[in-house]
């Protein structure tokens, strides 16, 4: 958040100028002294009265040292200054010390003060949003909103609390309407994440542009941009993006962890292991982020780190199907089939998906437990008709158990599902040699033959096929 805080606070300062002026009390040479000070930046310590004590701390806030702004507010109103712009400004400075509950009461004051106080009130809204009470923020930023139509950051920090609430298209009005008064960067940066999860890409790219346009260094747009990219699988551009995001700020790891997602789908699976050890190392240590670098472990062949990564995954959440299923596939490779179909069965409890179904009935197979598998794929099938892996091991199982009519009718839609499939030739030809149907058997297994099985030849020489 601090980005957005300097951004406030120039333009606050430009306020103050006009703010001290016009509330000086009468003619006071003080004062007067002490302003001419200020607006020609000459911060040197003003005497001991209660208006010029208050000057001093806008100074030290112009020169951003909160600390001495609170010291010198808190003189300024002990000597009497009691004013909403006195405990407003002190308010700010507990706002950018990140001191929230403190900035409330001071804005409370101020409000008190002067009802319907509307910098006062988005503050308080602001502060709250900070504090993650987001219902309360919106109903003190709706206030301020009532209060005065023209303060752009009103609409500002209501758009953003209304992100966080997941009112995108609320959101979104709240950042046109805001722009519709000033144009400010940070406000296009909020909106782009809100075009974002509206799924209106190329309209977050174009705000994320301005912002990127505005300020070169502002990681987080380009972090925010690589992510549309993503969204769009787009990911060499979004590779560039989070390439940038990094170089320019290195200490944040879900950008590392979005660049290792990025490489993962590129299929760069040895170059996106640092990025995950990185997000890891930086504090990413959710079930998610254990299954995700477990899962680039085994499309590496490294079978014993995506176990213990799936163990991590499933000690820290055992609600977590997805760790369950690709541990299941691992287990598989490992030729661990018992392992498989216990994984699987964890899976289930918790989802219930035909190519769960299918894992489980597949190394059910494996363990000759063929009326176990048949059961699994039949039940894949119920939740997807279509899913030709099962049409096909299903035929498989059937040809097994000697089910030669449910075999032939599942291998034959498997061929014209995927008539590129060597397995259901394979398999279609052994059946119709038990079919009696030689001609038929040669033709098939010299197909099978054709598309790379490695059982075919042996098969044709067996059966005398010319």
């Amino acid at each position: 958040m601090k980005p957005l805080l300097y951004l406030i606070l120039g333009f606050h300062l430009m306020n103050f100028s006009l703010f001290s002026q016009r509330e000086k009390d009468g003619i006071d040479p003080l004062f007067t002294s002490a302003y001419n000070k200020y607006e020609n930046k000459d911060y040197a310590k003003n005497p001991k009265d209660a208006a010029a004590i208050y000057n001093r701390g806008l100074c030290a806030f112009d020169m951003k040292d909160y600390k001495d702004g609170i010291t010198n507010f808190n003189v300024s109103i002990s000597l009497g200054r009691r004013k909403e712009d006195a405990f407003y400004n002190r308010g700010l400075c507990h706002f950018y010390l990140n001191n929230f509950s403190r900035a409330i009461a001071d804005f409370d004051t101020a409000i008190m003060l002067k009802p319907n106080y509307v910098k006062a009130l988005t503050f308080k809204g602001a502060s709250l949003n900070e504090l993650k009470k987001y219902n309360e923020a919106l109903e003190i930023l709706n206030q301020a909103v009532n209060a005065d139509t023209s303060y752009e950051y009103s609409f500002y920090y209501r758009a953003i609390v209304k992100y966080y609430l997941k009112d995108f298209e609320g959101g979104l009005a709240d950042c046109n309407k805001s722009l519709g008064i000033r144009s400010y960067y940070e406000t296009f940066f909020w909106r782009g994440l809100h075009y974002l999860n509206l799924k209106r890409y190329q309209e977050a790219i174009t705000d994320y542009d301005t912002v990127i346009k505005h300020d070169q260094k502002y990681a987080k747009a380009y972090y925010n941009r690589a992510i549309v990219y993503y969204d769009l699988k787009n990911y060499e551009r979004s590779l560039l993006d989070n390439n940038k995001s990094i170089e320019i700020d290195p200490t944040k790891p879900d950008a590392y962890y979005n660049r290792a997602l990025t490489k993962f789908e590129l299929g760069k699976y040895k170059e996106a292991e640092p990025d995950f050890n990185a997000a890891i190392d930086l504090g990413f240590t959710t079930t998610k982020h254990f299954t995700q670098r477990a899962i680039n472990f085994y499309y590496q062949n490294k079978y014993s780190q995506a176990l213990s990564d799936f163990d991590i995954a499933i000690q820290k959440d055992k609600q977590y199907e997805k760790a369950y299923y690709f541990r299941a596939l691992t287990k598989y490779k490992i030729e661990d089939d018992k392992g498989v179909i216990e994984d699987c069965n964890s899976a289930l409890a918790l989802l219930k998906a035909d190519y769960i179904y299918y894992q489980r009935g597949i190394s059910k197979y494996n363990l000759k437990d063929y009326q176990g598998a048949i059961d699994d794929f039949n039940e894949s099938l119920k939740l997807n008709p279509d899913y030709k892996p099962s049409i096909l091991e299903r035929g498989i199982a059937y040809y097994f158990t000697e089910k030669d009519a449910l075999a032939l009718a599942d291998l034959n839609n498997s061929i014209k599902a995927d008539p590129k499939s060597a397995r259901a030739y394979y398999y279609r030809g052994k059946l119709k040699k038990y079919m009696k149907d030689l001609q038929g058997s040669c033709a098939d297994l010299k197909q099978a033959k054709i598309l790379g099985s490695a059982f075919a030849a042996d098969e044709l020489t067996k059966n005398g096929c010319k």
